[in-house]
């Protein structure tokens, strides 16, 4: 376990919200968490996830409700995967591949090998869940790593959006993220409304998103892919 606090040690010299994350370490639940989570509606054989992808570095950060890994879970790996991701230098893993392709790469028209070092999911709540409505959505509402979350959300997120540094998007729980559907679109900042929880990006932002990603050149190999794809279609 040591390789893992080291890359841990590592990473968390940078933001407040990185470090806060540092000291949950191995536990089932962050520790500030901890006394309001005595009849947890969360599921806590999974480690608490609080995003997936390279968080720091991302240019396109969509902000989603909370992990739902489904049954049949391998909680060993997945434990080791969210160590793993804390890290805030991992791509999007391939585990969740099937997610991500439908609900991000497809509606960018870009595959997703050369999304997964440019995007990142932030969980407003880290614990995972098969549905977050009723109890759990007000379980939520009270924990310190919520608020941390929203802190980060605010003092980082939302002005590197509002200055074009980064998209944003606003895809599910708009209420735990503290944002209304009226809020201003002020420079890359979406807020996607009445989206159901499928939670896929309409396809017109998905283009837009894409043309920027093209333009700004943080994607620059994308005809070569779609040529290689279109002649393995061919095949």
């Amino acid at each position: 376990m040591l390789h893992i606090y080291g890359r841990i040690d590592c990473m968390y010299l940078g933001s407040e919200f990185h470090r806060y994350w540092a000291r949950c370490g191995l536990q089932d639940k962050h520790p500030d968490d901890v006394a309001y989570l005595h009849d947890s509606p969360f599921v806590h054989d999974v480690r608490p996830c609080p995003f997936d992808g390279p968080l720091e570095k991302a240019k396109v950060v969509i902000c989603l409700a909370n992990p739902n890994y489904g049954d049949g879970r391998d909680v060993a790996k997945l434990n080791q995967l969210v160590m793993n991701l804390r890290s805030g230098e991992e791509g999007l893993p391939e585990e969740f591949d099937d997610y991500y392709r439908s609900r991000i790469a497809r509606p960018m028209g870009i595959p997703l090998e050369l999304l997964r070092n440019q995007v990142a999911v932030l969980n407003i709540c880290p614990y995972a869940s098969v549905r977050m409505s009723g109890e759990a959505i007000r379980s939520a509402a009270g924990l310190p790593s919520v608020w941390q979350a929203q802190k980060y959300l605010r003092e980082v997120l939302i002005p590197r959006a509002q200055t074009g540094n980064i998209y944003l998007l606003f895809i599910r729980k708009l209420q735990l993220w503290g944002i209304t559907q009226s809020l201003e679109e002020h420079g890359n900042l979406r807020v996607i409304k009445n989206l159901a929880i499928s939670g896929v990006m309409p396809k017109i932002l998905g283009q837009e998103i894409r043309e920027w990603l093209v333009r700004k050149r943080y994607i620059t190999n994308l005809n070569q892919c779609e040529s290689e794809a279109h002649e393995n279609s061919q095949v």
